[in-house]
C-alpha cells in the first residue's frame, strides 16, 4: 500500500491540474494539518478515497460559509480522536500542537496524554480483535525525536512516544515542522520501532 502524506505548505506538485496523475499511484491521502480547507477540498475532488485529516494549530482547514460560519472541508474525514478505516487501513488522528501561546488547537503535554489515555479501552479492544490497535497514528505535532523541531513551538510530544511503546502502530505521520531551512529529519525509526514521517509539503510512503 502507498500513502500520500501532505502537511503545512501546499506543493505545486499537489495543487496542479495534473494531480494525481503526476505522481506514482497511491491508495490513501493523509493530511497532517495546517493546509487550507480549499486545498483539502481540491485534493478530495481529485482522488477516489476521501482524504483523512487532522487540524493543525493554525486551524487553516476551516472554510467560511456565506453566512459567516465556519465549516470543515467537504469530502474529507476528520480523524481527531476517531478510529477511521480507509482502504483496509486503520487510522487514529490527534489534532493540534504542543501549547506555545494562547489559541485554539494547542494542548499541554498533559492534555495530549489525557486525550490518548481516554482511548485505552477502545485501543485494547481493537488490539484483541485485530492484533493491532491501529495501523497509523496521524497527528499534526511530532513525537520526541529527530523529526521534531529544535525550538519550543515545534517540540515533540512525549505522549506520542508513549503511544508508540504501548500500542505499536506501523506508522506515525505528522506535520508542523517545516523542513526548509530546518535540521529536522524527514523520517526516522522511533525507539519503539515505529516509522515516523514528517509530511511537510508532500511525501509518498510505502507501507
Amino acid at each position: 500500500m502507498r500513502l500520500l502524506a501532505v502537511a503545512d505548505e501546499i506543493s505545486p506538485v499537489i495543487y496542479s491540474h495534473n494531480f494525481p496523475g503526476n505522481l506514482p499511484p497511491f491508495d490513501v491521502v493523509l493530511a497532517a494539518g495546517d493546509l487550507s480547507g480549499e486545498n483539502l477540498e481540491f485534493i478530495a475532488t481529485k482522488v477516489k478515497v476521501p482524504p483523512v485529516f487532522v487540524f493543525g494549530n493554525h486551524g487553516d482547514g476551516y472554510l467560511r460559509t456565506r453566512d459567516g460560519t465556519l465549516r470543515p472541508p467537504g469530502g474529507c474525514i476528520n480523524a481527531h480522536l476517531r478510529f477511521v478505516e480507509v482502504a483496509g487501513l486503520s487510522i487514529l488522528g490527534v489534532e493540534g500542537s504542543a501549547r506555545y501561546r494562547d489559541g485554539p488547537h494547542q494542548y499541554s503535554e498533559r492534555e495530549f496524554a489525557v486525550m490518548l489515555a481516554r482511548l485505552t479501552p477502545w485501543l485494547w479492544l481493537r488490539q484483541r480483535r485485530h492484533g493491532r490497535a491501529v495501523d497509523v497514528l496521524l497527528t499534526h505535532a511530532p513525537p520526541l525525536g529527530p523529526t521534531a523541531g529544535d525550538d519550543f513551538a515545534h517540540r515533540g510530544v512525549p505522549a506520542f512516544n508513549e503511544f508508540h511503546r504501548r500500542w505499536r502502530p506501523r506508522l506515525h505521520v505528522h506535520g508542523h515542522v517545516h523542513l526548509d531551512g530546518s535540521s529536522a529529519a524527514r523520517t526516522h525509526l522511533s525507539e519503539a520501532g515505529v516509522k515516523v514521517v514528517n509530511a511537510f509539503q508532500y511525501t509518498l510512503i510505502d507501507l
